[in-house]
């Protein structure tokens, strides 16, 4: 036997038994005849061939790309040997075309793809051509053409290629090596056109002629693996078409064996896992079993994990991974699920640019977890990004793909959620209509939740238009959806709760009982099939809450109905896994029907829901979204808690609801702060987990999200990001739960009872005031007791008409009149200018003077002596204050609308007398929450020597330089540091990165209260706004004293008054323990008089005497002094009223 024979035997028996020892050895002795058949040898050319054939053969097994490479340069050699018209040119050109797809499919070059195919097409343009080269080169052209239409989707491609495959297989006998080959690859492009085009015959005949090729490769041929994987991928295509569990499991069972045939490093082992993950996928959308789900994701993994894995394989695997993992997120509610799916889905997109043919898989897939990430967060730019990439798919895919149908149906969804987020009624018209076009085209295993789809938009649009066949539509559809559920699908609670969703609607519109039976009975069945673990057992326990409560009406109050319900809102606020924004409207409901059954478990209903506010503003959040995600639902929870616990006689209830559901944004902010010297103690090492997932989470709390990504790539790595703050979010729950665990830190981190609370009223009474549609309610806490007081005369309405009154007041200044005005006031309230009226007539009845022309005093004055009347007089009494020359200081704790309003400034004033004042029984101090007066008590990190930090805007106030110069002459020149002035600039970056250093800051500039977004609030510096968002990321140990002498710097959120978000509270929250600040506009002349009155006190000493350093300690007790120079010039109300102290 020579050389080359031995090596072409070797290389044969190594394509039966699969030994890559074998094919070493091939490849060894072919090299050694190429070094024996060295040209000008005759043999040359063969012996190149002979080395290539055994090269590429070793790289299909080992996945070596040094093998390949090779290949096509010895390949080339022989060509060059082998010019027209020799016989053997026609085998080159066929094996450098072969080896060159081979590449191409491993390294995506379309160059390679390009020359393959002219290649082919050059060998049957030879003359003549034997019926077995021929059908070999109809083959390779085939092929090529396959892998073309692959890429770029031209169905001309598609066509071409199946037509040269049947030539091709016309010219092969049975027993032609190449006919397996044909057969299968013939077959493949069939299963591929039905996929797309959804002929059924391309599909009965793909299974046919795969099974042929099973047929013609027995084990052990080395591609028996390959016609395993193909007639398994056939059998599934056809069980989503058909249902058939037979087709199923014997697809599982093909693809098993083929993965046994490919053991690593088989560079075609990634596609067995693949393709079996795939199986195990589908089977668990058919039975339900988790376990299949949980192995598709496993296997998936699998195949990522493998180090040689070309681009189309990978982005196959991070398109099906994905796919697997948005299930089970569905199934389990796990958050790090989705998170993952969706920036593995923008990696596969990513390595899908267009025109690849599968791009339009991936965009799909991309959207579906766009859409369930916003049901889960709502963000409006995930809802609004799914509607694109879905209208973008629809362009990409043929009007009569099955494929097509699903991406009408999904978008038809998105649109339905963007309805029921928005409102705009075209976008549930066109729900409503894509839903039908694709129904007629859907899958037959994908029927049932197509079925449910449009019923439920249908559904929707009976709730907004009142069609009665909508309704009756959509409860027929949905039992369609139901009958088409078998008993273990995963999905067939979802169809239960549909359909009893939609008969409760029609029982609460029609009042037929049957309806409501039916749909209670439905719901306990839905409810049996979602153990603890489901995502979605929270709203079935909550519809059928729902359910049970008509029931209860329409029994005739039946308890029985009504505590089951309770009972169950009460499980469902419990439940893990579930989207804080339904908690919350679950714990609503609730709250709701308890108060209106009047039901013991209304004060734990409330209780449920405040627990909840602190999801909705999750610490994986940035500042920005957590703020915005309060506004709708949190606002007035927290009053209405307290208000019913005053109600019910419990107090202690009523000041712990305060505390758990106001300032919740800054409760989570300072969280991350929290001190950890006492844990430390106990478990450094759960000490050292917290601060460090703290400093990741602080840190990731300040990206700026809102930053326009229009690139996937850019979004990748925006959700990237995301993922990784959710990660660490969920790590920070886990810890603190473990912490929760040691003995004496049962409570830690949660909101503070009682009893830690009356700590914070140890030096003097907090005063908390809380409005009410029936009155007023004033908690006064002590260091031992709770007290209360009812105000009936002022309920929400006249709150409200004393806001506006102070609103109008301050920005009229002095030269405002009512009369100017009272048309817009009118507008607020139509009562508000007679209100006033009357009040003056009474005034001028005893002797006291208004003109009719009223000026803004005059406003001041009602509104001054209705909170004295109301409010401070009453707690003056039963507090037994008398007036004191160095009066005590009193906390004030307003809520809701009293956060407008200056309670400090109470009394009744008669023209330029003072009869009596809230100042001459006490110093009036503010707190946005008890809790926050708690923080005081930290010690200050210690610092070598005190620091003063004052910023003037010298350029647009000259009024501050005068500031500056009374400041200086109460501070010594080196405790301060000036910025602002020339020379030192007073820039955003520059005042910012000095806070972490100053005991006492003063600013004396521009401020503004942003209402529509609180973070954006700021001072006004030389290059910009020093915002609250860039203040909260400094931190401020030793911040004893802010002076804010700005304008609005008091001013808090009209629509979150209770969080606290005015630019003074938020300064408190970042470390400040006191701040001087304004309830509005102030004017320029006053500040440096304020200034002056204000240090000359704080740096007083008990002697008299002044003291090198100020003494933040006597804030509250200088403001009053410096207000009290004011009002000594006769300054109108406008002018002193405005500055008030906060802190302790």
């Amino acid at each position: 036997m020579t050389l080359d024979n031995t090596a072409a035997s070797t290389e044969t028996h190594f394509d039966y038994a699969g030994r890559l020892r074998e094919l070493d050895v091939a490849v060894l002795l072919a090299r050694k005849s190429l070094e024996l058949h060295a040209a000008p040898d005759p043999l040359h050319s063969e012996s190149l061939d002979k080395l290539a054939d055994a090269l590429s053969t070793r790289f299909e097994d080992g996945g070596h790309v040094g093998d390949l490479d090779e290949a096509v340069s010895l390949y080339r050699q022989a060509l060059e040997l082998r010019p027209t018209p020799i016989p053997l040119r026609a085998d080159s050109l066929n094996n450098l075309s072969k080896v060159l797809l081979m590449r191409f499919k491993q390294g995506g070059q379309l160059s390679d793809l390009g020359e393959a195919i002219s290649l082919s097409k050059q060998v049957l343009e030879l003359q003549p051509l034997t019926p077995s080269l021929r059908s070999t080169s109809l083959h390779n052209l085939a092929l090529a053409l396959y892998r073309q239409f692959l890429e770029n989707g031209q169905k001309n491609g598609l066509n071409e290629s199946i037509s040269l495959y049947r030539q091709a297989l016309k010219l092969q006998t049975t027993s032609h090596p190449l006919r397996p080959t044909s057969s299968s690859d013939l077959a493949n492009a069939l299963c591929e056109r039905f996929r797309r085009e959804g002929r059924q015959s391309d599909l009965d005949e793909g299974i046919l002629l795969h099974k042929q090729a099973l047929e013609l490769r027995p084990a052990p041929h080395p591609h028996r693996s390959a016609s395993l994987s193909n007639l398994g991928i056939a059998l599934y295509t056809q069980f989503e078409q058909k249902g058939h569990q037979s087709d199923l499991d014997e697809a599982i069972l093909l693809h098993r064996q083929s993965l046994e045939l490919r053991p690593s490093p088989h560079p075609l082992r990634s596609l067995s896992l693949n393709n079996l993950a795939i199986a195990f996928w589908i089977r668990f959308e058919d039975t339900g079993q988790r376990r299949d789900l949980d192995e598709a994701i496993s296997l998936h993994r699998q195949a990522l994990d493998l180090q040689v894995l070309p681009l189309h394989q990978r982005s196959l695997s991070l398109s099906n991974l994905a796919g697997a993992l948005r299930l089970r997120f569905e199934q389990s509610g796990h958050q790090s699920d989705l998170d993952e799916a969706i920036t593995v889905n923008r990696q596969a997109l990513e390595l899908r640019p267009s025109p690849h043919p599968l791009r339009p898989f991936s965009i799909n897939n991309l959207a579906l977890g766009l859409v369930v990430r916003f049901q889960q967060g709502g963000h409006n730019g995930d809802l609004d990004e799914a509607i694109l990439l879905y209208r973008q798919d629809l362009g990409l895919l043929p009007l009569l793909s099955f494929y097509r149908s699903l991406v009408l149906d999904n978008l038809a969804t998105a649109l339905w959620t963007k309805f029921e987020k928005e409102g705009h009624q075209i976008h549930l018209n066109e729900a409503i209509a894509l839903h039908r076009e694709a129904l007629p085209l859907i899958p037959d295993h994908l029927r049932p939740e197509c079925l449910n789809n449009l019923a439920n938009t249908l559904q929707t649009r009976f709730q907004q238009e009142g069609h009665q066949t909508d309704l009756d539509e959509a409860i027929s559809l949905h039992r369609e959806a139901l009958d088409l559920r078998n008993l273990s699908s995963p999905f067939r609670s979802q169809s239960l709760n549909n359909l009893a969703n939609a008969l409760r609607t029609r029982f609460e519109h029609a009042k037929r009982p049957l309806d409501l039976n039916d749909a209670i009975s439905l719901y306990r069945q839905a409810l049996e099939l979602r153990n603890a673990a489901h995502p979605d057992q929270s709203r079935s326990l909550y519809e059928l809450g729902i359910g049970l409560m008509h029931a209860h009406s329409l029994a005739g109050k039946n308890s029985a109905y009504l505590d089951e319900a309770m009972e169950l809102f009460c499980t469902a606020t419990h439940c893990l896994n579930q989207p804080a924004s339904l908690r919350l409207r679950i714990a609503h409901t609730w709250i709701k029907h308890a108060i209106l059954h009047q039901h013991v478990s209304a004060i734990d209903a409330y209780d449920a829901a405040l627990q909840g506010l602190p999801k909705l503003a999750a610490l994986s959040f940035d500042v920005k979204s957590r703020q915005q995600a309060l506004v709708t639902d949190s606002d007035g929870l927290a009053r209405d808690a307290s208000i019913f616990a005053i109600q019910a006689g419990k107090l202690d209830k009523a000041i712990e609801f305060l505390e758990a559901g106001r300032a919740v944004f800054w409760s989570q902010f300072l969280s991350l702060r929290s001190p950890l010297e006492q844990l430390r103690e106990i478990s450094p090492e759960l000490a050292d987990k917290l601060r460090e997932t703290a400093t990741g989470l602080e840190i990731g709390s300040h990206r700026n999200t809102l930053a326009e990504a229009s690139e996937n790539r850019q979004k990748l790595i925006i959700d990237q990001e995301t993922a990784r703050l959710n990660r660490l979010n969920e790590e920070w729950s886990k810890a603190i739960d473990d912490v929760r665990q040691l003995n004496g830190f049962e409570d830690f981190l949660r909101p503070r009872s009682l009893s830690e609370l009356q700590v914070a009223a140890s030096k003097g009474p907090a005063i908390i005031l809380l409005g009410n549609d029936n009155g007023s309610d004033i908690l006064i806490l002590t260091s031992i007791d709770v007290r209360t007081i009812h105000v009936s005369g002022l309920p929400t309405q006249e709150l409200q008409t004393l806001v506006h009154f102070i609103r109008f007041a301050s920005l009229g200044s002095s030269r405002a009149n009512i009369k100017d005005h009272s048309e817009k006031l009118a507008e607020f309230s139509p009562t508000m200018v007679e209100t006033l009226r009357n009040w003056t007539k009474l005034k001028e009845a005893r002797g006291m003077r208004y003109d009719g022309q009223k000026d803004s005093d005059t406003v001041f004055k009602f509104v001054l002596d209705t909170l004295w009347n109301e409010v401070v007089r009453p707690v003056i009494n039963i507090l037994r204050l008398e007036k004191s020359e160095e009066p005590p200081v009193v906390q004030w704790c307003p809520t809701g609308l009293f956060s407008f309003l200056p309670i400090h400034a109470a009394g009744c004033y008669d023209d330029d007398l003072c009869i009596e004042s809230a100042s001459d029984y006490f110093i009036s101090s503010y707190t946005p929450t008890i809790g926050a007066l708690l923080t005081q008590y930290q010690t200050p990190s210690p610092t070598k020597s005190f620091r003063m930090l004052v910023v003037i805007q010298s350029q647009e106030l000259p009024s501050t330089r005068k500031e500056l110069e009374n400041i200086e002459q109460h501070v010594s020149d080196d405790l301060l540091v000036k910025l602002g002035i020339p020379g030192q600039s007073a820039s955003v970056e520059e005042v910012a990165s000095r806070l972490s250093d100053m005991d006492i800051v003063h600013f004396s500039c521009h401020g503004t209260q942003d209402r529509s977004n609180p973070l954006d609030s700021g001072l006004k510096l030389e290059d910009g706004y020093l915002r609250v968002s860039r203040i909260m990321k400094e931190k401020i140990p030793n911040g004893a004293l802010v002076f804010l002498c700005a304008c609005e710097t008091a001013m808090g959120d009209g629509k979150l008054p209770d969080e606290a978000m005015s630019l003074g509270a938020s300064l408190l929250f970042a470390g400040f323990r006191r701040v001087v600040a304004t309830m509005w506009e102030i004017q320029d002349r006053d500040g440096p008089v304020v200034a002056d009155a204000f240090y000359k006190e704080l740096i007083r000493g008990p002697d008299g005497r002044p003291t090198r350093e100020p003494d933040a300690s006597k804030s509250a007790y200088a403001l009053h002094m410096a207000v009290k120079t004011l009002r000594n010039e006769k300054a109108s109300f406008s002018r002193w009223v405005p500055f008030i102290h906060m802190g302790n």
